[in-house]
C-alpha cells in the first residue's frame, strides 16, 4: 500500500536511527510528537521521508537489509548511518516529502539546536584528514570537495564550511534540505565524517 517511509534521528542518540512508515506526509508531524516522550531529552527529527508505492514492502526490505544493526528485535531502531538508509531508499522510485521545521516549543528547539551545534563541530586533522584530501558526497560520489585549512573545503571553486558545501550540493541534486550538518553528508575512505569520528572515539575510549 502506498505510504511514507521515514528515517528519524535524535541528536541525543548519536549513531542511531528509526526506520518506519506512516500513511501520509501529513502524519509525519504526529509521529514525531508521539516519539517525544518525557523519557526522551530532545525532540526527534525527520532526517528523510519518501512517498513510495508500497511502504509495507519497502519497510520490510530496509529492516532486513539493516537487520544486523537492529538495536532491539521489537523496536525500529538501528545503529546505522542515516545516509546509508537514504541511499537504499533512493534506489527505487520515490518522491521526497521530508518536512521542514521542528516539533516542540521554543525552549525545545533552542535546546536541540544548542546540542546540535556542540556535536556538529568537527576537526578534520584528528580524523586523519588533511589539507588537500578529497571528500565525496554520500548521495553522489562524483561530487567532491577538497579540504582547505581551518576545516573549510573548496567546493566548485568556492571556499565553504562542510555544511555550506553539503547544502549547496544537495540543492543542486534536487533535495529539499534546508539546513544540514556537513559531517553527515561528506565521506572519506568510505565513511561519513560522523561515522569516522564515532569509530575513532570508540577505539580511543575502548567503546
Amino acid at each position: 500500500m502506498a505510504g511514507v517511509i521515514y528515517v528519524m534521528n535524535n541528536v541525543a542518540m548519536p549513531g542511531m536511527v528509526k526506520i518506519g512508515k506512516t500513511e501520509s506526509p501529513a502524519s509525519l508531524a504526529a509521529r514525531l510528537r508521539d516519539l517525544y516522550t518525557t523519557s526522551v531529552p530532545l525532540p526527534f527529527e525527520c532526517y528523510f521521508a519518501a512517498q513510495v508505492g508500497d511502504a509495507d514492502a519497502l519497510e520490510r526490505k530496509l529492516h532486513n537489509l539493516f537487520g544486523e544493526f537492529r538495536v532491539h528485535p521489537r523496536r525500529e531502531f538501528f545503529r546505522v548511518d542515516p545516509e546509508k538508509v537514504v541511499i537504499a531508499i533512493s534506489i527505487g522510485v520515490y518522491q521526497e516529502v521530508t518536512p521542514s521545521g521542528l516539533i516542540g516549543d521554543v525552549e525545545d528547539q533552542r535546546a536541540l539546536e544548542l546540542e546540535k551545534c556542540r556535536r556538529s563541530r568537527i576537526d578534520l586533522e584528528p580524523l586523519g584528514i588533511h589539507v588537500g584530501d578529497t571528500l565525496t558526497l554520500t548521495r553522489d560520489e562524483s561530487i567532491t570537495a577538497t579540504v582547505l585549512p581551518g576545516n573549510k573545503v573548496d567546493y566548485r571553486g568556492e571556499t565553504c564550511s562542510l555544511s555550506g558545501a553539503a547544502l549547496k550540493a544537495l540543492e543542486q541534486l534536487g533535495y529539499q534540505s534546508k539546513a544540514v550538518s556537513g559531517s553527515q553528508y561528506w565521506m572519506f575512505d568510505g565513511e561519513t565524517l560522523d561515522e569516522r569520528r564515532r569509530r575513532l572515539e570508540e577505539e580511543r575510549f575502548g567503546g
